[in-house]
């Protein structure tokens, strides 16, 4: 319902019938509408940070763990479609929803650069600020680039993944090389 109808027009009564609920039970629950749309976020948001945690974290190249990386998030998009987008696409209701994606992202954004700080045995990494800066980079061309993606659903999956990666690769790059480290 939040993301076919946005929060706005999602009716509890409907939310209720599908979930074959009572609505009073939704408020026992939830509290209110918005409790319920935060546990759907926080719900939604822990999933993805955890497949990407999850994600293999091998001493590969770092061409292969960003792709492993961009797989697993645009495996979430696609199976998730309405958890993206309500997690992404449809946070406009009140500030407490805003901040917590942008917690979310925060969280995002810190596994990704905790990755380019640790770097490869054949990448020695990014020094701090470059890593959260490029990561913080990252996340926003990911979550642009999802959005895009879901209105261009015939776009296959590797060919936004390739994108991804050589986007992901050129904020890297750009960033140069660990202090100390030849260029």
């Amino acid at each position: 319902m939040f993301a076919d109808d946005g929060y706005e027009r999602a009716s509890m009564d409907r939310i209720a019938d599908l979930a074959e609920v009572s609505k009073p039970m939704l408020y026992a629950y939830f509290g209110s509408k918005e409790g319920l749309y935060v546990a759907y976020i926080e719900r939604n948001g822990h999933e993805l940070v955890q497949r990407l945690v999850s994600a293999d974290r091998s001493d590969a190249s770092q061409t292969v763990r960003l792709r492993v990386l961009i797989d697993e998030f645009l495996g979430f998009v696609e199976e998730r479609r309405d958890g993206w987008t309500v997690l992404f696409h449809e946070v406009n209701a009140s500030r407490p929803l805003v901040e917590l994606v942008t917690q979310l992202r925060g969280q995002l954004a810190a596994e990704i650069a905790g990755m380019l700080e640790a770097g490869t045995s054949s990448w020695a990494g990014l020094d701090a600020p470059a890593s959260d800066g490029v990561a913080h980079a990252i996340v926003g061309a990911g979550e642009s680039l999802a959005n895009w993606w879901l209105e261009h659903p015939a776009v296959p999956r590797d060919q936004v993944a390739e994108w991804f990666v050589g986007l992901a690769r050129a904020a890297i790059a750009s960033a140069g090389p660990r202090a100390g480290q030849a260029a």
